[in-house]
């Protein structure tokens, strides 16, 4: 007994180790690195997408000229077009970055009977070389005129679809 009279108690243990609070669970330590590694890799696929073509690519774009304002070529089947010819078209990434250019050709095809209205019309290529790929959508400009959006996927279309779409394609009046 102590003085006074008043009993002496041991004092109660104390723990170090923290206890959750009432209703509130800890997150293990693996499902937090976990977490974290998830949202890594998705930022990583997002930024870096490599679902994307990024190759550069060769594009082919098609005109047609009248076939009045032409004069046969160096084949029956060829022809030289008499107006804007081997006008360069450049494109543009969309914010106005020129990628690419190129020139089209002095020479095209005549186009056949089986082209319906544009029968005898002049089919005239240009092959544009070292495109950046994976921008989605483009801007191209032909002979300094006006700028049009084109989709990646019209300028990867090979040259004998963008022929052949003539067949069915109604002529402008």
């Amino acid at each position: 007994m102590a003085e006074g009279g008043e009993a002496v108690t041991e004092p109660a243990p104390v723990s170090l180790t923290k206890t959750p609070e009432k209703g509130r669970r800890r997150i293990p330590m693996w499902a937090t690195v976990a977490g974290i590694a998830a949202v890594t890799v998705g930022v990583v696929l997002w930024v870096w997408a490599p679902w994307i073509d990024r190759s550069p690519f060769t594009a082919y774009t098609v005109g047609v000229q009248d076939e009045e304002q032409t004069v046969p070529g160096s084949t029956p089947d060829s022809c030289v077009r008499t107006a804007a010819s081997e006008e360069e078209t450049v494109i543009y990434d969309e914010d106005g970055k020129r990628l690419a250019s190129g020139r089209a050709e002095r020479e095209g095809e005549r186009l056949g009977p089986e082209f319906g209205d544009w029968a005898g019309d002049c089919l005239i290529v240009t092959r544009i070389d070292d495109i950046s790929g994976g921008m989605g959508t483009y801007v191209t400009e032909w002979g300094g005129g006006t700028r049009n959006e084109i989709s990646e996927e019209e300028l990867r279309r090979p040259l004998e679809q963008s022929r052949e779409q003539f067949k069915t394609m109604d002529k402008p009046e």
